[in-house]
């Protein structure tokens, strides 16, 4: 402890609640200084140099304190305990980010225990959901959300029967200055809440309650919405997220509903960027990129109601009624309740549907969507991007596989062809232009799927009853085509000797074992058409 600090302890005993008040201000200003300002400019080789001198304020802080509990009338009210809560707290956060996570533990774990019996009490509540919060991240990162959860519930409890109170909350600074609580303290607490339902999505997240998360993350949203407290860009990225979420829980009414919020809060805040005087280019570029991000996500949500309607082509339920058993009284089990009240999103709602696609007509509209928004993603991911971009892979990987659900809806032969032959001739453009040694993962993905639409457009060439010498060349060079793409695919797992691994990932043993089966296949089939073409 240095002598400044020691001067401070030793001076302590003899001061009255005003001075020791004094003192703490003043202490705890240069605190948030160092925490929020010089860190910032922290050395490369002292990163956490900040932290710890305010640490070291903190700690003297804490033994100033602690000298007056047994002083109940020095100060009004649970002053005391909470003002020690704030700095076993921001103890406790430092601790965390310095990766001293036992230390953290038992720091917050002392807050807790001198709070919780306050809980009720206006100038305990924000402190204490603060410091739930601060222990359920920390177990979080020890990767135990069990033991996260636990706290996180308790701050909820903690907020939700301080609301019942009707009292309002007092924050440090009007602790501090003995004044009333106003509006910003309100704030201050129903942040603080805010963070504890974001926690708490992150938790089921862990849990591999994926529904539970996401009606967790929803929330989180709306509250930052109803009480303005968002970054724009942020907020559309993390609403599209969970549009992903719900779109893979074949949730589609819930996809497309946060999906059309992301884009209406980014082209509200695009009129405003727009409108304004002093434009920043790097502000620019950032909303240009995430509007193409976005925009993918679209494209995906068409691709995944597609998919999701090939499979169920015959069954007309809508796939959208999501269930839970709401057992935190998160949402009443009514799924169709996670909206934004203040937002309008209609004009993006009504742009594709949320309903199961059963007719050739509906296919093509979806269809036509996709491909409207992959434009659109294009206009900031172009071809120049390609070789450092896999959002640009992507892109064109979605495009041609939307041709593909479009082809499963079309009945005419050779119109089927024709949709396929499109995809074919854009995945054979794609994969001329990505580098295997930095993209192997998705040229093995595109020789795979060249295989696949190959011998889809084969089992049509081979469906016509008379074939003819022209015919039975293109089922030749078809199979050598097929052969091809699933040999390529295979030799990216051989080593420089041309030998296979003796163990595979559990993810490509299904893969690899159907390459093999199918150049059997196809080499038969060859070898058969051969035969009838010398005939």
């Amino acid at each position: 402890m240095s002598k400044e600090s020691y001067f401070q302890v030793t001076v302590a005993e003899t001061m009255g609640a005003e001075e020791i008040l004094n003192v703490y201000m003043e202490n705890y200003n240069k605190v948030r200084k160092l925490l929020d300002e010089d860190s910032k400019n922290d050395p490369a080789n002292e990163p956490h140099l900040s932290k710890y001198k305010a640490k070291e304020i903190l700690c003297a802080m804490k033994v100033n304190l602690l000298k007056h509990t047994a002083s109940e009338k020095l100060f009004i009210g649970n002053r005391l305990e909470a003002m020690l809560g704030v700095v076993l707290l921001n103890i406790g956060i430092i601790d965390r980010a310095t990766d001293e996570l036992t230390s953290s533990d038992s720091v917050l774990s002392e807050a807790v225990t001198i709070l919780a019996p306050y809980s009720s009490k206006p100038e305990i509540v924000i402190t204490l959901i603060e410091v739930y919060n601060n222990l359920g991240l920390l177990w979080l990162k020890r990767e135990e959300p069990e033991k996260a959860k636990t706290y996180l519930l308790k701050a909820k409890e903690a907020y939700e029967t301080f609301k019942c109170s009707l009292l309002m909350p007092l924050s440090l600074e009007h602790i501090l200055s003995n004044g009333e609580t106003n509006a910003a303290d309100f704030m201050i607490l129903e942040k603080a809440y805010t963070v504890t339902l974001f926690h708490l999505a992150q938790v089921y997240s862990s849990l591999k309650e994926t529904l539970k998360s996401a009606i967790y993350c929803h929330i989180s949203l709306r509250r930052q919405l109803q009480h303005q407290d968002y970054e724009p860009v942020k907020w559309a990225m993390n609403s599209a997220a969970l549009s992903e979420v719900f779109a893979k829980l074949n949730g589609f009414f819930q996809s497309r509903y946060h999906l059309a919020a992301a884009s209406t809060i980014l082209k509200q805040y695009g009129d405003t960027l727009e409108e304004g005087e002093n434009k920043n280019e790097a502000t620019l570029v950032r909303f240009k990129h995430r509007s193409a991000d976005v925009a993918i996500c679209w494209a995906k949500y068409c691709y995944r109601l597609m998919e999701a309607s090939t499979k169920k082509v015959d069954d007309a339920e809508d796939m959208s009624n999501l269930s839970l058993e709401d057992n935190e009284s998160i949402c009443s089990g009514d799924m169709k309740s996670l909206v934004f009240p203040d937002l309008d999103v209609s004009g993006f709602e009504s742009k594709v549907t949320d309903k199961f696609i059963l007719t050739y007509q509906d296919m093509q509209e979806v269809f036509l969507c996709c491909q409207t928004w992959l434009d659109k993603a294009k206009e900031y991911y172009t071809l120049d991007t390609l070789t450092s971009s896999e959002n640009t892979i992507e892109i064109i990987q979605l495009c041609a596989l939307s041709y593909n659900y479009l082809a499963f809806y079309e009945d005419d032969d050779v119109r089927r062809a024709e949709i396929l032959k499109k995809r074919i001739d854009m995945l054979e453009d794609l994969v001329k232009e990505v580098n295997p040694k930095h993209y192997l993962h998705c040229c093995r993905t595109l020789w795979f799927e060249l295989g696949e639409v190959y011998s889809q457009f084969l089992n049509i060439k081979l469906q016509k009853e008379n074939l003819t010498l022209h015919s039975m060349k293109e089922i030749n060079m078809l199979c050598e085509k097929i052969i091809e793409k699933y040999e390529l695919f295979l030799s990216s797992f051989k080593d420089s000797d041309g030998k296979m691994p003796v163990k595979l990932e559990c993810d490509f043993i299904r893969p690899v074992a159907t390459a093999h089966v199918l150049i059997a296949k196809h080499i038969k089939v060859l070898g058969k058409s051969e035969i009838i073409y010398f005939i």
